[in-house]
């Protein structure tokens, strides 16, 4: 039980050291973040000012781990913190659009607004990580658990 507590303090206190420095060079994105369907799109790069064939992340003729490295090492630990979240901040001087998790709908269906309630209006729901954690376990099996539960 103290485990428990000690990780909820380390993980409180990362949000908070990354929601008090993760706006210390601000960037808005120019573009509207809604219609995005590919983060490596040379057009949106140009648009942010940014020379796309910099970026490793985008070359999709290297394998998944070096570009998921290159994503990751270019972040802060408060612009990783910052995609953790319900409402991934996204990080605008890397290319990486903001992106909203609910979109992916593994919480099940919602009508009382972001977030799981467990009151009377909600008593329990079906969640999973975020998509982001899931997808950094590099575990096909827990992604293939989670389509399962999702369709039944």
């Amino acid at each position: 039980m103290a485990g428990c507590k000690m990780m909820f303090v380390c993980c409180l206190l990362l949000t908070l050291l990354a929601m008090s420095h993760g706006r210390e060079n601000p960037k808005v994105l120019t573009l509207s973040d809604d219609d995005v369907s590919h983060v490596c799109n040379p057009s949106r790069f140009m648009k942010l000012g940014l020379e796309m064939s910099k970026f490793v992340y985008c070359d999709s003729s290297l394998p998944y781990e070096v570009r998921a490295k290159d994503l990751v090492d270019r972040m802060t630990l408060a612009e990783k913190v910052q995609q953790m979240g319900n409402n991934a901040q996204g990080v605008a001087r890397i290319g990486l659009p903001k992106y909203e998790w609910w979109s992916e709908a593994l919480h099940g269906v919602s009508n009382v607004g972001p977030g799981t309630y467990f009151d009377d209006v909600v008593p329990g729901a079906t969640s999973f990580p975020t998509v982001i954690l899931t997808a950094a376990s590099f575990n096909k099996s827990l992604w293939r658990n989670i389509g399962e539960v999702l369709l039944i």
